[in-house]
């Protein structure tokens, strides 16, 4: 009896550490960058932040830092500004994860790093 008392706490304690990793998502890590004629950009992903580096004409023209979340095919991406009367910015794409690159809306960015 207390072996099947112990069998069943063990399953149990493994199928709620199965769930908490489940809910945790997909992370990313490394850049992934998409330019054409010096016009693009870069993301580069740590844990659950994201800068994102916008180039225009071969010159950074943005840098954005912020958090992001991968849910089911989407990505959502978060962003607050340190200016008090902006607004924070969140918007959601379509996501697919290839072998060395992924693909945020329409446009596929390939892994630089």
């Amino acid at each position: 009896m207390k072996k099947t008392v112990r069998v069943l706490a063990l399953v149990m304690a493994l199928t709620m550490v199965l769930f908490v990793f489940a809910s945790c998502g997909k992370k990313l890590s490394g850049k992934y960058s998409a330019e054409v004629l010096g016009t693009g950009a870069t993301y580069e992903f740590k844990g659950s932040k994201v800068t994102i580096t916008v180039k225009a004409l071969g010159t950074t023209a943005a840098t954005l830092e912020g958090t992001y979340k991968i849910e089911d095919d989407k990505i959502t991406f978060t962003f607050e500004s340190d200016d008090k009367d902006a607004e924070k910015y969140s918007g959601t794409f379509d996501f697919s994860e290839k072998d060395d690159s992924i693909v945020i809306g329409l446009v596929e960015y390939k892994k630089v790093d």
